[in-house]
């Protein structure tokens, strides 16, 4: 049980209420000292009844010296003897929420009933009756026989798990009531019956009363609307997924059929092609043979397989992609072969048998092909030779290159 805030107690040892008889009394409503005849609440020690002329009248313990719980024992007290005496208590207002989740994975939609604070006649109430493991402060019964457990707060709060058993439990707090109210009978009285602030634990009055079950029936009925929308909205987008599925499919097969029959005609295509081809293809295999390679001289006349494919001797391409080519690329450019090809070629054409050959290169046989260099693979090589030497350098794998960054032309004459 947690403490709860409690009022100033005016004087450790004034005790508001006297116990005599088992009943609680007021110190005004009986004799005065020691024979009032009361005992303390909490400590169960003999009182005095002081009756004041200039202050208010109160209760001290007769040869004790300290009751730290006689204000707050009697306090708890007397607000379970009111209730028993007036049969009758304000309870407090609830609201009663509805969740549902119509849709799964999405925000559930959710309503309220409330009903407002209202005074409750009770027909039978008891004090401290065994509960199953409980005991409440008081035990009412409606008039509709429906059980209402009521709690005092003035120290301390209602355990956890009791709050979660008991069904119909509020809670009157006096934690904060006013001294004044304590002393004076009427204000006392008002407080508990009717005006201290209460709450409920659990409460299950209202859950069959029609205005409970039209709201939740209501959002019921909503919650199956929108479930009932979701799956009609989701078979519908399921049934034009399947129709776009076989309309792409339908395509697709249209897209095969036609590739075979282009396949087809495109097999005739590059028959003819390489029919043609024949001719410019015996050529290259002329100059291929009949090329001599020159003596190497210098990182401008590097020999690389294949060379004898372009139009100019090999230092001319060579000093070209030196002198004008690597020196136009940014410091730190990744560049590929490709890059340094079109360069070349745009400079150098091919001559007319090699240039066909090259653009219709993929359409030979693969026997056929073997006789044509790839020209790109002729330019890595040399740049790979160029990087060995450190004129450039390698990029992020073995087929990109970059420049050093500072001049490194010089120290090779170019």
């Amino acid at each position: 049980m947690s403490d709860q805030g409690r009022p100033a107690t005016d004087g450790n040892l004034k005790v508001p209420f006297g116990l005599k008889d088992g009943r609680l009394h007021r110190p005004d409503d009986v004799p005065s000292g020691l024979p009032c005849g009361c005992i303390c609440p909490a400590c169960e020690t003999k009182l005095v009844a002081n009756h004041g002329k200039q202050k208010r009248s109160y209760f001290s313990h007769y040869r004790t010296e300290s009751c730290a719980g006689g204000f707050e024992t009697a306090v708890h007290l007397m607000a379970k003897q009111v209730i028993l005496d007036e049969m009758r208590l304000r309870i407090p207002p609830i609201t009663i929420p509805f969740e549902f989740s119509p849709i799964e994975d999405e925000k559930p939609i959710r309503s309220s009933v409330s009903y407002p604070e209202r005074d409750v006649e009770l027909v039978d109430v008891v004090a401290e009756k065994q509960q199953g493991r409980w005991r409440p402060d008081l035990t009412g019964t409606l008039k509709n026989q429906a059980p209402l457990y009521i709690e005092i707060l003035v120290t301390h709060a209602v355990e956890e798990e009791k709050a979660e058993t008991l069904d119909n439990l509020m809670e009157v707090d006096l934690s904060n009531i006013p001294l004044e109210s304590v002393y004076d009978a009427k204000a006392f009285s008002e407080e508990v019956i009717l005006y201290a602030p209460r709450r409920w634990y659990r409460c299950s009055l209202y859950d069959d009363l029609k205005r409970t079950k039209d709201a939740r029936r209501e959002l019921e009925e909503r919650a199956a609307r929108m479930a009932s929308e979701h799956q009609a909205k989701k078979a519908e987008e399921e049934k034009k997924a399947y129709h776009a599925q076989m309309a792409q499919m339908r395509e697709e097969n249209r897209r095969r059929a036609s590739q075979r029959l282009k396949s087809k005609d495109s097999f005739k295509n590059d028959a003819l092609i390489r029919q043609k081809l024949r001719g410019q293809l015996s050529r290259v295999q002329d100059r291929k043979a009949a090329y001599t390679a020159p003596p190497a001289g210098g990182l401008d006349n590097i020999p690389v397989d294949g060379e004898w494919v372009f139009s100019v001797p090999r230092s001319t391409w060579q000093r070209f992609i030196l002198e004008e080519c690597l020196p136009k690329m940014r410091i730190d450019q990744v560049f590929a072969p490709r890059d340094i090809l079109a360069k070349v070629v745009h400079q150098f054409p091919w001559s007319a048998d090699i240039s066909e050959i090259m653009r219709m290169r993929h359409k030979l046989s693969d026997a056929d092909a073997q006789w044509v260099p790839d020209p790109e693979e002729i330019i890595a090589a040399y740049l790979k030779v160029l990087a060995v030497h450190a004129v450039i350098s390698f990029g992020a794998g073995q087929d990109s290159f970059t420049r050093f960054k500072g001049d490194r032309w010089s120290k090779y004459g170019f």
